[in-house]
């Protein structure tokens, strides 16, 4: 069995009431004025794991409590932070999917997000790069601008290479889950697998480029390269979608 969830809805009586918690990783938890909370649902015999519900919460309700912004690795713009439900209160109108809605919502944000991410860090790679090829133009060593030097042409073409195959396929991948008639999940994972994969490799060659520079915060590839290892875990780690995308490769006729 799942086990116990730790935020749950009950939906009775024509009332939402909400309990639990939310975990630290909520995006603008700590400073955001309305949230749309994704959680387990309950409608009269216990906590639904499967079926939940997604309930829009003003975050000054009676019972909404928060904690305190991570202080993280990367990312730090992107504020983040634990929410808490103590009996808040709301009515009917605040659902915006009900228990027989939730799959298709979570199916909905998650293909939205995969996508937007791959969006977000093919730019994200895309900066690194251009900041390289900036640099390895203006740094020279042994006489001559680094990139006349063999291995920063080679390891600046590969970066080139990398960050236009991520804005081919995730520019692919955005229009056709805005045109088809059912966006695809498994296409909006491929293209958020290759950005971020793209973005951190990517930022990790540009900091060589700029050498014991690239460590100082001097210069913004270091918080590039920090914020580009995060996405590697955010909106579902690589691993896990890799292995959920490859099962959506599954054909059952061939089995």
């Amino acid at each position: 069995k799942y086990g116990q969830p730790n935020c749950v809805a009950t939906l009775q009586g024509g009332v939402v009431t909400i309990n639990g918690q939310k975990s630290a990783w909520v995006s603008n938890g700590t400073i955001a004025g309305v949230c749309i909370l994704y959680c387990a649902s309950d409608t009269g015999s216990g906590p639904d794991t499967r079926n939940g519900c997604v309930v829009i919460v003003p975050l000054d309700a009676p019972g909404v409590s928060r904690g305190k912004p991570l202080d993280k690795l990367g990312q730090r713009a992107l504020n983040q932070g634990e929410i808490y439900f103590d009996n808040v209160v709301l009515s009917a109108e605040h659902v915006l999917a009900a228990p027989w809605q939730y799959q298709e919502a979570v199916y909905g944000i998650h293909t939205f997000a995969n996508a937007l991410m791959g969006t977000v860090f093919t730019g994200c790679a895309r900066s690194a790069y251009e900041l390289a090829h900036a640099y390895a133009h203006e740094r020279k060593q042994g006489g001559l601008p680094i990139i006349r030097h063999q291995s920063v042409a080679y390891r600046l073409f590969h970066m080139f290479r990398k960050v236009e195959a991520a804005r081919a396929l995730t520019q692919r991948v955005v229009h056709y889950n805005y045109a088809a008639p059912a966006a695809s999940l498994h296409a909006a994972m491929t293209a958020k697998v290759t950005a971020t994969q793209t973005a951190f490799e990517v930022a990790s060659d540009a900091l060589q480029i700029f050498g014991g520079n690239g460590l100082t915060r001097d210069y913004p590839v270091e918080k590039i390269l920090r914020d580009a290892r995060a996405s590697l875990i955010e909106d579902g780690c690589n691993e896990i979608l890799a292995i959920k995308g490859g099962y959506y490769l599954i054909d059952p006729d061939l089995l």
